[in-house]
């Protein structure tokens, strides 16, 4: 099984509410269509997702008029993102299989507490590719509360032990520090879980953490996934690559390599 993590900021322009990098989901959608792999993926919000949850103040408890409305916005734009993936994906040749998140999922606290994993795994034996995102979900001590595709794909990772992940971005893996920021910024090839925490990610204001939070999430995958590829989605190829087992950006193992 791999796990792919097609993250809002590969498959959306997060400076236009409501817009996708139309390109980079046609790249998704033809180096999936030529892979005979069993693989599932999950993707973030974006530009769907972030603005939304910013504006109706997601954190929390939901108990004002406001975040009740921003639950029902939110569901709604989630699900029309995860249906223009399926789109591209079966343009393409795929077999796409959405589920919505907040049907096979509850949370308590924002934390992950009910997944119905084995239907997502029963999906992809059949042959078909299944999509689940980032989503508001029912929460027991919050009512609703988002929780992050990077929340989801732990998730995964712990239910099936030993697979490898890819995390698709916007930049080609992870670097020395930001390299939106800094110019100096190097490329990182190979790197261990336990060496990965000494990154300078830096932080965004993204409701999930942004790409301090995406580190903070791959050091969690420590135990539980065999490898993880961190690449970009702009660079056609990449993908293919690391389907194959090839390492195009930086790849994150439980042991240096020999």
């Amino acid at each position: 099984m791999i796990l792919i993590k097609a993250g809002g900021s590969a498959i959306t322009d997060k400076r236009t509410p409501f817009s996708i990098k139309r390109e980079a989901l046609c790249t998704l959608a033809e180096e999936l269509s030529g892979s005979r792999e069993e693989v599932v993926i999950c993707h973030g919000g974006g530009s769907f997702g972030h603005p939304l949850a910013l504006k109706y103040n997601m954190v929390g408890p939901i108990v004002t008029k406001d975040q009740m409305l921003g639950v029902s916005k939110i569901n709604i734009a989630m699900r029309k993102l995860s249906n223009i993936v399926s789109e591209h994906l079966e343009r393409e040749g795929c077999r796409p299989f959405a589920l919505q998140s907040s049907a096979i999922m509850r949370a308590d606290g924002g934390k992950i507490t009910s997944f119905d994993h084995e239907l997502v795994r029963d999906i992809a034996r059949s042959g078909f590719i299944p999509i689940v995102y980032g989503d508001v979900v029912y929460d027991t001590k919050y009512s609703f509360s988002i929780v992050s595709g990077d929340q989801i794909m732990r998730k995964l990772a712990e239910y099936y032990t030993n697979s490898r992940a890819i995390f698709l971005t916007d930049v080609d893996g992870l670097y020395s520090s930001d390299p939106k920021k800094d110019r100096e910024a190097r490329l990182i090839k190979e790197m261990t879980f336990d060496q990965i925490s000494s990154i300078d990610a830096g932080t965004t204001g993204d409701v999930t953490g942004g790409m301090k939070g995406k580190v903070d999430e791959i050091l969690q995958f420590k135990g539980h996934i065999s490898e993880i590829i961190v690449t970009s989605l702009e660079r056609k190829g990449s993908l293919t690559l690391a389907l194959k087992g090839g390492n195009p950006g930086t790849r994150i193992t439980r042991a240096p390599s020999r």
